[in-house]
């Protein structure tokens, strides 16, 4: 269920890298390239083809407070012009099962638009219905817009118009709350 919704709100957000960058068409030489160059730089240190690199597993353990012996890194997607980098890294327990999951993308066309964070938030909002009653809670004071699925301790953080996460716990340990973990990872993957 919790890679279903990470999978929903990432086909959600395909489909608005279907639309190139405006036009450069009237500028300056020299403000073309600045507006080539804006739209494909990312941040320092911060691969979203590589989501284990945003958030290394000595941070997860720390925050989690559990050995995190190794992750595992998939659903890589390279940037180009007009398509975002993404990927997912698993931090994996002693016993060897995923106990929380980054998600991370990056968009060089900034399409991290009002609209388009409305239609993720309904997208899985829609989707959580099916499984629980308990309603998306929006989190605020990290990113540009954040809201948290309860029932999996699942949160959505789009933190400017290029970059967004999806930080998964799977295994809350005991006394501790999901969302405070939840939200405590992100900042840590610069939210």
């Amino acid at each position: 269920m919790r890679m279903f919704a990470v999978m929903l709100v990432l086909a959600g957000l395909t489909g608005c890298d279907q639309k190139a960058p405006e036009s450069t068409a009237g500028l300056a030489t020299d403000n073309k390239a600045e507006v080539a160059t804006a739209a494909t730089e990312t941040p320092s240190g911060w691969n979203a083809a590589d989501a284990c690199s945003i958030l290394d597993k000595a941070a997860v353990a720390a925050i989690l407070n559990r050995e995190i012996p190794s992750t595992q890194l998939s659903l890589v997607h390279e940037a180009d012009s007009a398509t975002a980098a993404t990927s997912e890294c698993a931090y994996l327990g002693a016993d060897g099962a995923s106990v929380a999951r980054l998600m991370t993308r990056w968009s060089p066309i900034k399409d991290n638009t009002t609209e388009a964070i409305a239609m993720a938030r309904s997208s899985t909002a829609a989707s959580m219905k099916a499984f629980s009653s308990v309603p998306l809670e929006d989190i605020p004071g990290l990113g540009k817009a954040a809201f948290l699925a309860p029932t999996i301790s699942q949160l959505n953080v789009f933190i400017d118009d290029a970059r967004m996460i999806v930080v998964t716990v799977e295994k809350v340990p005991g006394g501790a709350q999901g969302k405070d973990l939840a939200v405590a990872l992100a900042k840590k993957a610069g939210a």
